[in-house]
């Protein structure tokens, strides 16, 4: 059975470990140099409405929120689609009416707790700059609290909802916290191919050859494709993760597959804290990425 989509979406926000994300510049303070502004595609800017749009894009659920960089936009938008409430429900976008917005991940009876980035850690100060993801807990009647973004997924479940007339059919329930992670599903899903050892119906990528093809496809003409049958698994795999635009998953590793090799590079740095910069994060496949995004694609990674 698979779980709905803002239980999948509220597990990934609650995955993201809580510190400062951002630099520091002694003479700018924070410099908004983070990984999300980057996947976002506007980096070195406020990034808390970029950030929850990150978190549905990470999730696969970008088709139900606009990409908007604005809590002011985000709100006329979700109340010109009837997905505006004033009561909180998970996954919820928090309007705080002073630019700053948050996801619910939780609430009771008198207070909701929101998680968001380019935010500050609750009691610390920031001299008006928020520099990384943190958890907040706020009274549900605070002024402070405008309102809420309740988007509607598209496998029609209402998340927990405080709402008593929440449009998307859900039934209020007082309370919804956060416990951890969803339990497995009771049918274990198959799992991924172990590396270099190929599997009936499933594509063998040979890590030299993307290598080769990277080095050759870019500078060649366009379209030009040295090894398609290893590089077109890849490519796929790219595009699930939403790195890669579809009318470039044609098997040739040009300029468009190497920013999207990068940023999967950065993604998996980040994710289990491997600190990659420079050559490591070139768009060059090396085996541990290339495995890691094997193992979640369906692809085994040869030599």
């Amino acid at each position: 059975m698979t779980d709905p989509q803002w239980r999948t979406l509220i597990d990934h926000v609650e995955s993201v470990p809580e510190r400062v994300y951002e630099g520091w510049d002694p003479h700018g303070g924070w410099d908004n140099d983070t990984q999300w502004g980057r996947e976002f595609g506007e980096n070195l800017v406020p990034w808390c409405v970029i950030w929850a749009w990150d978190m549905y894009h990470e999730a696969g659920l970008t088709s139900i929120v606009p990409k908007v960089d604005n809590v002011v936009v985000f709100a006329n938008w979700a109340r010109s689609h009837s997905q505006w409430s004033e009561y909180p429900s998970v996954g919820a976008w928090t309007d705080f009416g002073n630019g700053h917005c948050e996801l619910v991940v939780g609430f009771d009876a008198t207070t909701v707790r929101t998680k968001g980035g380019n935010s500050v850690k609750a009691g610390a100060a920031d001299n008006g700059q928020g520099n990384g993801v943190w958890s907040h807990t706020h009274a549900r009647r605070d002024p402070y609290v405008v309102g809420y973004f309740a988007p509607r997924f598209a496998d029609g479940h209402c998340p927990p909802t405080a709402d008593p007339a929440d449009p998307r059919g859900g039934k209020a329930v007082p309370a919804w916290h956060w416990t951890g992670p969803a339990a497995p599903s009771p049918t274990a899903p198959t799992p991924p191919p172990a590396p270099g050892k190929p599997q009936a119906g499933v594509p063998a990528v040979s890590l030299a050859a993307v290598i080769a093809a990277a080095a050759h496809d870019g500078p060649a003409p366009q379209g030009s494709a040295l090894h398609r049958a290893d590089v077109l698994p890849v490519e796929q795999a790219l595009a699930a993760e939403g790195l890669l635009a579809a009318r470039w998953v044609d098997g040739s590793y040009g300029t468009e597959t190497v920013t999207a090799y990068a940023a999967w590079q950065r993604r998996y740095s980040d994710a289990h804290r491997l600190g990659w910069t420079g050559a490591d994060v070139n768009g060059i496949p090396g085996r541990e990425s290339l495995t890691a995004l094997g193992a979640k694609h369906r692809f085994t990674v040869t030599n």
